[in-house]
């Protein structure tokens, strides 16, 4: 809602407070609740994006939110400091823009792996590990089940695709026979 170019400055501005505070995970959590409340909750979409709703009223409505969470101070501010510029539906994407940052700080990277059936643990290990010598950084996994996959896996990772499913090779087969190779 606020764009990708201005989500990022809130959140590298956020996270250089909270690395010179060493509380980066900490708000990092913060902000993937308060994201998560806020991207469920219809009703605070509506009270944040209508103007004729005061500034003194949104502040109560989150003021209210915030009530029972145990969040960081620093969290509490950058909060205030959103509102105030009438920046806060931008929840989500600077959560994921600070997610981006937080993991380049910790050496990490997320992979997406869509496979056709489940995973169990140890496959779920050995694609972990694959991924981490393949990137050369701690890997976070997030797997999903796309049975129209027939087999294999489709990673997406570090904004590559690395498509080893049995539907693309059988795609890849099809057009080899009919480019006549």
């Amino acid at each position: 809602m606020i764009g990708l170019v201005l989500a990022r400055r809130y959140a590298k501005a956020l996270i250089d407070l909270a690395q010179g505070k060493g509380i980066v995970a900490e708000v990092g959590e913060d902000l993937a609740r308060i994201a998560e409340v806020f991207s469920e909750s219809d009703d605070l979409t509506n009270v944040f994006s209508n103007p004729t709703v005061s500034t003194q009223v949104k502040g109560e409505v989150l003021k209210s939110v915030l009530e029972k969470s145990h969040i960081q101070e620093l969290t509490l501010k950058f909060l205030w400091v959103l509102l105030e510029k009438h920046r806060i539906l931008g929840m989500g994407e600077i959560n994921q823009a600070y997610m981006g940052y937080a993991d380049g700080l910790a050496n990490r990277i997320r992979a997406r792996v869509v496979t056709a059936i489940p995973l169990d643990k140890k496959e779920e290990d050995g694609v972990r590990t694959a991924l981490a010598r393949m990137s050369g950084k701690e890997v976070v996994v997030e797997l999903e089940v796309d049975d129209s996959l027939l087999g294999g896996m489709v990673t997406y990772m570090g904004g590559q695709v690395y498509d080893g499913s049995l539907s693309n090779q059988l795609h890849q087969v099809k057009e080899n026979l009919r480019k006549g190779r």
